[in-house]
């Protein structure tokens, strides 16, 4: 299987320059590695300091290729029958064929067309590894939810498989039908986003958060690290970069800054701790090309390998509660800190559970063992939400952590 790296962060905080860095480390450690940037507004190519292709990876040095991914050219490849249905039905309506075809562009598609080129080259076999340098944390929140999003459940399924069956018999008397072409493609979206969706969860798959030791990167990291587990994704590094040297010569100027920097640097390992935390300093000069990337690579991940799994500690689990065999009492936990005072709401519907946290939701397939019991009460505590599930009987006992796991979370 190819080893996935996902990196995200707040604009500005130097993700790019530490997934470049991290790929050119891999490549130079022997391991045939694609680094793939999904951010519209690309800089990878200025990083690395050599132009980088839109549609099929450049070679950049011995065992390292890059991709800029062009969502024209993914439309084009895959969906072009949508956009051409979607575009006919604006023109229809009297809007303008160039803006018709504007607005065939539908918000959100962007972030699954680049998400189903990674998997494409995840699955072709040719890398060892791949690093996707992603948008601002926003954006890349959007772009790891949208699997599960389009899919919607088993109810998103089946709808759509009755309304293709009517739009085949409704079309004789319609113009405004879709044609089969627009079924299959839609069809193939929604079996690549299943893929894909097991596939983000798979223990290939991890993603790492970039910030700088500031108090606005350290709120909306948190806000991505909970977002994280509630989706079941395995966060293993957290990397703080731009962090200012303790230098004499510098000044009080400069001084204030790195006490400053070094408070908050103390907040973000009491806040990820035991997430593993690499650092890296502001560099001297603009980090640009391929040999100070590879020192920046270097310096951040020292003896470590960056590409293993740094930390495997998942987000959900299940307690089980028994008492001489008999069924009873479970707890399906979720490890979500810094909720702070978000509203939660739980929605039972047969194996699934669509759980509202804030304002993020999700559907969740429950395991087997979960499917006679009745969805109890819930609790917050100590960063780990717990819903309760009861079976025909419901003992307590002295507690202990089952070997059960959520079937694709």
């Amino acid at each position: 299987m190819t080893r996935v790296i996902i990196y995200s962060g707040k604009g500005g905080t130097g993700k790019t320059t530490i997934s470049a860095a991290t790929a050119s480390l891999l490549a130079a450690r022997g391991w045939r590695t694609l680094v793939i940037s999904s951010d519209p507004a690309h800089s990878l190519a200025d990083a690395l300091g050599i132009s980088v292709s839109r549609d099929e990876p450049t070679p950049l040095a011995p065992n390292l290729y890059g991709l800029e991914i062009d969502t024209i050219y993914e439309w084009r490849r895959n969906l072009s029958g949508f956009q051409e249905f979607v575009s006919n039905t604006y023109s229809n309506r009297g809007i303008d064929r160039s803006t018709a075809s504007e607005l065939a562009n539908q918000p959100g598609l962007d972030e699954i067309l680049s998400l189903q080129r990674m998997l494409h080259e995840a699955q072709s076999g040719h890398w060892q590894a791949i690093v996707l340098d992603t948008a601002p944390t926003g954006n890349t929140l959007r772009l790891l939810a949208y699997p599960e999003l389009i899919i919607g459940g088993n109810m998103g399924k089946k709808f759509f498989s009755v309304y293709r069956g009517l739009s085949s018999m409704v079309r004789p008397f319609r113009r405004d039908i879709p044609e089969d072409r627009f079924f299959k493609e839609v069809h193939s979206l929604l079996e690549q986003m299943d893929q894909l969706s097991h596939f983000l969860s798979s223990s290939d798959v991890s993603i790492r958060l970039v910030l700088n030791p500031e108090k606005l990167p350290l709120l909306e990291t948190r806000r991505a690290y909970t977002f994280l587990n509630l989706y079941g994704l395995l966060l293993d590094a957290i990397v703080i970069n731009k962090i200012l040297p303790r230098r004499a010569d510098l000044g009080a100027y400069f001084d204030y800054w790195v006490n400053l920097q070094q408070g908050y640097i103390q907040e973000i390992e009491t806040s990820f701790a035991p997430t593993p935390i690499f650092k890296t300093t502001l560099q001297e000069s603009e980090p640009i090309g391929m040999a100070k990337l590879l020192s920046i690579g270097q310096t951040t991940f020292g003896e470590h390998n960056p590409g293993d799994v740094l930390y495997d500690e998942r987000p959900i689990w299940i307690d089980q509660w028994n008492r001489d065999d008999e069924p009873g009492f479970y707890e399906l936990c979720l490890r979500l800190p810094f909720l702070e005072d978000d509203t939660i709401e739980l929605d039972r519907s047969g194996s699934e559970l669509v759980m509202t946290v804030g304002r993020w939701q999700r559907t969740i397939a429950l395991p087997r063992i979960l499917y006679e019991c009745t969805l109890g009460d819930h609790r917050y505590e100590d960063g780990v939400l717990r819903l309760e599930f009861r079976g025909q009987a419901a003992p307590y006992a002295q507690a202990q952590k089952s070997d059960v796991w959520v079937e694709a979370v």
